[in-house]
């Protein structure tokens, strides 16, 4: 489908299939993104014009949450298709912005945008996360945004679960399946210690502060500076149980 140029139809119907048990992209940030490439379309063949003209720079430089426990829509398949995406805007003559600061990839937080309940995943969605809920610190992907867990102690394992980082795509971002492996080695480590079991930890405080992760650039990776300010505090937090014996 190389030269072919494409239409809003193949925006709208564009289907990725849903993962659940590794990293995904968010599916709502994906749909929001894909909804404004879809009426930038729609305005190039003389329909109505409902927002600006979204970029091939605004697509290539869009951050997605991505989501270990809920489902997720593959990264490898919606990096393939923005990668058309961000070709076919180029060639209209959209390839950057006229000279503005670059404007957000994402419009903010929408109740419900164009794209309705269905999604864009092979199966149905499933209970997204809420905007209001702290996982949305992560949406901008902004190094200054703060990102620290809610509480600096009394961290649970599910805390260490349900933890959500901003990835990036062109930009120097961490290993997901190290950073992954890791947090499940914590998120076990934490609930040994919370039962009063440390003989059965596989981490201390100590290697949490001094692990490092492989870095990418090709390919999607989470946010350094979002998953160190969560090493920070998780660090602090087991430091709590490891008293001199």
């Amino acid at each position: 489908m190389g030269t072919m140029p494409l239409t809003p139809a193949d925006i709208r119907e564009k289907k990725f299939h849903t993962v659940r048990l590794r990293p995904g992209y968010n599916e709502e940030d994906v749909d929001e993104l894909l909804d404004r490439v879809e009426a930038t379309l729609v305005a190039l063949e003389g329909g109505p014009r409902t927002g600006p003209l979204i970029t091939a720079d605004e697509v290539r430089n869009a951050r997605f949450r991505t989501t270990r426990l809920s489902p997720g829509y593959r990264e490898d398949e919606v990096d393939d298709f923005l990668d058309i995406v961000v070709a076919d805007l180029a060639g209209r003559g959209l390839g950057r912005s006229n000279g503005r600061q670059q404007s957000p990839p994402l419009p903010p937080r929408s109740a419900g945008g164009p794209g309705g309940p269905g999604g864009r995943g092979a199966l149905p969605r499933a209970h997204g996360r809420q905007p209001d809920e702290p996982q949305q610190r992560h949406a901008t992907g902004l190094p200054d945004q703060p990102s620290r867990p809610p509480r600096r102690s009394g961290m649970t394992p599910e805390d260490i679960r349900e933890q959500q980082f901003a990835t990036t795509r062109l930009t120097t971002g961490y290993n997901e399946q190290e950073v992954d492996d890791f947090l499940d080695r914590a998120e076990f480590t934490l609930a040994m210690l919370q039962q009063g079991r440390p003989d059965r930890a596989t981490l201390t405080a100590a290697e949490v502060e001094r692990v490092q992760f492989a870095t990418t650039r090709a390919r999607p990776g989470y946010d350094p500076a979002q998953v160190d300010r969560f090493l920070d505090v998780l660090a602090e937090e087991m430091h709590q149980y490891e008293q001199p014996r």
